[in-house]
């Protein structure tokens, strides 16, 4: 089977690409390396890489294959496509040398999601599309089935989660419309080995980088606002899933996360513990963390729709996967 992943040099991409290969897929990644990291990408002969923008022309692809002799890859004729680049917001101290602003973040994802939608379409493959939790806005409740409306447009920090919500309604207008066959999986957050220290990943990997220099931990809020981390293993699981189920999943959307939940303060806890430091726990207000924007009180998925459909159950214990990446990182 020929699978392309876009954004494979990622966190969850690069995790999927291992995992289509280990079950003997064709795989061909496409990623600028703007947020990925070359390294890890796999080393594999079933392996074929492309740094691309998604913003550009996708029925170009084999003009900008990297494979270091003449592979002779036939970019075309995929069965699956999981879009998981997107654009997001940067700031200069989180150490990206050019800020992505919000009308950025705006633009290009709209960009992506019409090249890539555009190019499933003249392919002729499934679609499968990330999409993020972070589009359930202040619900109290995290379920697929619910009334979706972001408020407070205004507030720059919400700029991903509508452009989120928007793709995801022009992908569901295309099926709609019998011109596409697609599926949406919104990720909660998650970690690996693999995480950026300095963005993907959320808190987890920011607070162990810190941690393991000892260095303050600095909370954003009171620390009571809780969350529910996955080790990427259970996300990457699910997305398979919902390959193999590709019929009953066309359509629809489905959450991917844990329902291990903790708040952020027993997670830098925790790090604290496991790294043996003797970092301090800081706290600064969610005016001069985010402005304008108030912070999620609560995130944890309502899986009940991805047990029954994909028979989805999170594998990962959250202490031991924590414990398995400080390793890694000493």
């Amino acid at each position: 089977m020929k699978v392309l992943v876009t954004g494979a040099a990622g966190l969850i991409g690069s995790h999927l690409c291992d995992k289509l290969l280990e079950i003997g897929c064709e795989v061909v990644g496409v990623d600028n390396l703007s947020y990925g990291n070359v390294d890890n990408l796999p080393n594999h002969e079933n392996f074929n890489f492309i740094k691309k923008s998604c913003t550009e022309d996708f029925s170009r692809l084999s003009n900008d294959c990297m494979c270091e002799v003449s592979c002779g890859c036939d970019l075309s004729g995929f069965h699956y496509v999981f879009h998981l680049a997107s654009y997001k917001k940067t700031y200069p101290k989180v150490g990206f040398e050019n800020k992505v602003t919000s009308s950025d973040v705006m633009v290009n994802n709209s960009k992506m999601i019409k090249q890539v939608s555009d190019f499933c379409k003249q392919d002729g493959s499934r679609l499968i599309f990330t999409s993020t939790s972070d589009v359930y806005g202040s619900h109290k409740t995290f379920n697929e089935e619910d009334s979706v409306s972001i408020t407070k447009t205004d507030v720059e920090r919400q700029s991903y989660s509508l452009v989120k919500l928007f793709e995801e309604q022009v992908l569901l207008n295309l099926y709609n419309q019998d011109e596409l066959n697609v599926s949406i999986a919104r990720i909660f957050g998650c970690f690996s080995e693999r995480s950026n220290k300095k963005w993907s990943g959320g808190h987890i990997p920011l607070f162990i980088d810190k941690a393991q220099n000892n260095e303050d931990i600095v909370i954003h809020g009171d620390g009571k606002q809780t969350r529910s981390m996955a080790y990427v293993g259970d996300i990457v699981d699910g997305l398979i899933s919902m390959m193999d189920n590709f019929d009953v999943c066309n359509g629809d959307i489905f959450n991917l996360g844990t329902e291990e939940e903790m708040s952020v303060l027993e997670h830098a806890n925790l790090i604290k513990e496991y790294t043996n430091s003797s970092s301090e726990i800081k706290f600064i207000g969610e005016q001069e963390a985010h402005g304008n924007y108030k912070d999620i009180r609560k995130r944890k998925p309502d899986l009940i729709k991805s047990l029954n459909v994909l028979d989805y159950m999170p594998k990962y214990s959250f202490r031991k996967s924590l414990e398995r990446v400080i390793g890694k990182w000493k």
